[in-house]
């Protein structure tokens, strides 16, 4: 009689996929269910959180009270629309290409998109790439002129401007805090 015990990795498999099919089905009604999904999902697998080691991330999550205002997006043109920005954010993403995909004109779009994040659809794009860029300075030594060009910015002029704008830092100045802060907290181990 042979027993057949699944390892760690299978095991580790199974979790993974009910906690992605879980995120999957609260995605239209339940946010805060889906990080939670989604941040048990990283401990299975072991990714740190790099927040609670020092870096400071901008948000990107979208406002709840704004989500309840009428003429906002539906929850399947939402999902549509934030899939394009994140297949598209190291390129170009136009205001007339956010509308096609949820089907919607041009200035209904740019309202609905506002009701339902609490910003303009420029300006939720520009908080994606900035953290984007922040997981990219800390994941790797890439020059900041090459983090800037895989974000999407034109140039790094451009992505210091709305770096320092969004976060408050120069993206060479936040970086070199957090690895600072980063080698004290190794050091202290």
């Amino acid at each position: 009689m042979n027993h057949y015990s699944p390892t760690t990795r299978e095991i580790q498999a199974e979790k993974l996929v009910a906690l992605a099919i879980n995120a999957k089905e609260a995605l239209d009604f339940d946010l805060c269910a889906v990080r939670e999904y989604l941040e048990e999902m990283a401990n299975v697998l072991g990714v740190r959180d790099l927040a609670k080691e020092g870096a400071q991330f901008i948000s990107v999550t979208l406002d709840p009270k704004a989500s309840a205002h009428k003429g906002g997006l539906t929850p399947w043109q939402l999902r549509q629309v934030m899939d394009h920005i994140e297949r598209n954010l190291g390129g170009s993403i136009t205001l007339k290409e956010l509308s096609e995909v949820s089907r919607l004109s041009y200035s209904y779009f740019a309202r609905a998109f506002k009701a339902t994040t609490g910003e303009t659809p420029r300006d939720f794009v520009v908080r994606k790439r900035v953290h984007r860029a922040q997981v990219l300075m800390l994941s790797t030594d890439d020059p900041l002129s090459s983090v800037a060009c895989s974000c999407g910015f034109s140039d790094q002029a451009h992505f210091s401007r709305l770096f320092r704008r969004t976060v408050g830092e120069t993206p060479l100045r936040w970086r070199r805090i957090w690895k600072i802060d980063r080698n004290m907290a190794a050091m202290a181990r």
